[in-house]
């Protein structure tokens, strides 16, 4: 495949789920490094306020809901210039597939996580495809190349954004489209909060992923587990299957 290096620097960027965690942090690495102007979707306009003494007219908060479809097609008539997206948007429901609640949890890790994702890129697609070079980046999850039993239903809605990455790189291969994408493992942020286990920072991530970006990279590991766990998925994956579920199995034992 041939080599697709996207450098944010004077670029138009449309990113979902801006507002906090690994999407602010992005949002605020891609204007550190040069953006023209950063589209950030968002649930609630003021979360970034804080944001805008700083950036200006650089950066345009605006509204995106990715359960509403009217939300998703405003948005994307909102965002004709458009060069690089990057679907960042996410839940986090937890639950395997054996409980009362399995389908409950399906339902809402697949609403955004994939349904979401699919439908903000279908609406953005053709404009990325006029332009001299673009880019998708698709958050994903190290959970998205091997479940894990306690997860098992949010693993299944990242491991089909694994998928329609790899779907998308394929049929994208005769345009000037970088497709990346993005498998972090524990990161600090709000939908992690509950989770007992060493995670990395935000900051860092973002400047992987932007770094990626400038690099050219279809795979972006991001932080020190996932680093890890990717250079291990590569080359042995059922290792890595077996890894998380003897995880998790552990931690049921305490």
């Amino acid at each position: 495949m041939k080599e697709i290096k996207v450098s944010p620097r004077g670029r138009v960027v449309f990113i979902s789920g801006a507002n906090r965690g690994i999407g602010r942090a992005i949002t605020i690495e891609l204007l550190e490094k040069g953006a023209k102007k950063v589209y950030a979707g968002v649930r609630d306009l003021k979360s970034m306020d804080d944001l805008k003494p700083e950036y200006g007219n650089r950066l345009v908060p605006v509204f995106l809901d990715l359960r509403d479809d009217k939300s998703i097609i405003k948005t994307t008539r909102l965002t004709k210039d458009v060069e690089i997206l990057i679907n960042n948007a996410g839940v986090y429901e937890a639950g395997g597939f054996c409980s009362d609640e399995t389908l409950d949890s399906m339902a809402v890790n697949f609403e955004v996580n994939v349904w979401g994702l699919v439908k903000l890129t279908v609406s953005l697609i053709d404009r990325l495809k006029q332009r001299e070079c673009a880019a998708i980046v698709n958050i994903s999850s190290v959970l998205g190349l091997a479940s894990m039993p306690i997860a098992g239903a949010y693993s299944a809605s990242k491991a089909a954004v694994h998928s329609i990455t790899q779907g998308l790189r394929g049929e994208l291969l005769m345009n000037n489209i970088l497709v990346m994408g993005v498998y972090p493992g524990p990161i600090e942020t709000e939908m992690t909060k509950d989770l007992d286990m060493e995670k990395d920072s935000p900051i860092n991530v973002a400047k992987e992923i932007v770094n990626g970006l400038i690099e050219g990279k279809e795979y972006v590991f991001p932080d020190v587990m996932s680093k890890q766990v990717g250079e291990l998925y590569l080359t042995e994956p059922v290792t890595v299957e077996k890894q998380f579920a003897h995880f998790i199995s552990e931690e049921e034992k305490v």
